[in-house]
């Protein structure tokens, strides 16, 4: 839809659509969120160690990674509409793999096409999220949006664990692969937006992009929003049931009980984007996820839950601060191309190092170590908040000069 007919739209007329973008975003999702209770039943029939089970998310995060740093030149020859079918048949696919590998190298493989599936969806689904949404409301898309993988998160672990009361972990993915496959079928025939070709990178574009420090701090933040979202909580079954002796049970109860109050503050969140500045969202929400980091390391019983509990909501708040950051600094046709530049090493960071780390410490027993360090690590980030520059800010004394302007 062009951008002329989307300003003429109302929020409410785009809701529709919104929520359409934000279901086909809750599957894709929803499919890695069950990754990560079912790691506890993969380490059993792989027989792996702490740090292999965990080092499955990392060639998901590279496989993440390729198809990122590829999702420009695929939307710039595949409207992003079938991108995002495209990737949910990839999904499916890998998701049927896992299902039927013999062991812990098959399962790397399969690990490793879903993060392809996974990589090419996000890009093409803002920008078809940004195709039927006019710019005053994006806080708001993106706040419904960001309810898929809080609402995901939820229910996960709930859904595994009935359905493992039924079937075993193979026969969960093996579902899912249906119900991913016919989801990226369903959208391609019945919704609108993302008839739109991506920004393809050349010797042009890419050096004008990565040139700016905002460029940098929105990789940074990317990557640490990922990480703070998706780190701690596919490791977390293991960390409760190895370390914290829970019951497989008890620790999806908490895993899913503790971010109850994430959809909530996901719309907070765009709501506050809307109002507040968005380095003072940011700045308060990487202070409350390093206290929280340290807290699960340092605490346990009640305390752990509410460490646990305001972990989870940090990132839920960060998200739409950070994508709104980049639709008030870079245009639109670069934001998908920015997406597609900055989020391989973010996510390769986010949803590979950090779980795997998190399961090195756990093969020595020190689980807390890894979340203190974590915690640490986000807290020093705080200091590339003052690189997020909006193009063109003319400093208030440089008004009568217009050659004074702070890129």
């Amino acid at each position: 839809m062009p951008r002329t007919q989307v300003a003429s739209i109302g929020f409410t007329s785009a809701l529709p659509w919104i929520i359409v973008i934000t279901c086909l975003y809750f599957l894709s999702f929803f499919a890695r969120s069950i990754l990560s209770p079912l790691l506890v039943p993969m380490e059993i029939d792989f027989s792996a160690s702490h740090g292999q089970a965990a080092g499955l998310m990392f060639f998901l995060s590279i496989g993440f990674g390729v198809a990122l740093a590829l999702a420009g030149v695929v939307s710039s020859r595949i409207r992003h509409r079938w991108v995002l079918s495209m990737a949910m048949g990839i999904i499916g696919g890998s998701l049927l793999m896992l299902s039927r590998a013999p062991g812990i190298d098959q399962a790397r493989v399969a690990f490793f096409l879903f993060g392809i599936g996974s990589g090419l969806y996000l890009p093409s689904g803002m920008a078809t999220l940004a195709s039927v949404v006019d710019d005053r409301f994006w806080g708001r898309a993106i706040a419904i949006h960001e309810l898929a993988p809080n609402l995901a998160f939820i229910l996960a672990p709930l859904v595994v664990e009935v359905t493992l009361g039924s079937m075993d972990w193979r026969g969960c993915l093996k579902s899912m692969c249906i119900v991913c496959c016919l989801g990226g079928v369903l959208f391609l025939k019945f919704t609108r937006g993302g008839n739109e070709y991506g920004t393809p990178p050349n010797t042009k574009t890419v050096p004008l992009i990565i040139r700016r420090p905002a460029f940098w701090a929105i990789m940074v933040l990317l990557g640490l929003a990922v990480g703070l979202e998706a780190g701690p909580y596919s490791i977390m079954p293991l960390f409760l049931v190895s370390e914290k002796g829970m019951s497989p049970f008890a620790a999806n109860h908490m895993l899913s009980t503790t971010r109850l109050i994430t959809p909530l503050m996901a719309l907070t969140g765009g709501w506050l984007a809307d109002r507040m500045r968005i380095s003072t969202i940011l700045a308060v929400t990487l202070f409350g996820s390093a206290l929280s980091l340290a807290g699960m390391g340092l605490l346990t019983g009640t305390g752990l839950s509410g460490a646990i509990m305001l972990q989870a909501c940090m990132p839920a708040l960060m998200f739409p601060a950070v994508f709104k950051s980049v639709t008030e600094i870079f245009g639109v046709r670069e934001q998908s191309l920015v997406l597609s530049l900055s989020m391989p090493i973010a996510y390769v960071f986010a949803i590979g190092l950090v779980p795997t780390f998190l399961g090195l410490c756990g093969d020595q027993g020190h689980f807390d170590h890894g979340f203190i360090a974590v915690g640490l690590l986000t807290l020093m980030s705080i200091a590339v908040l003052p690189l997020l520059k909006h193009p063109k800010t003319i400093k208030p004394k440089a008004l009568k000069d217009p050659k004074r302007i702070v890129a």
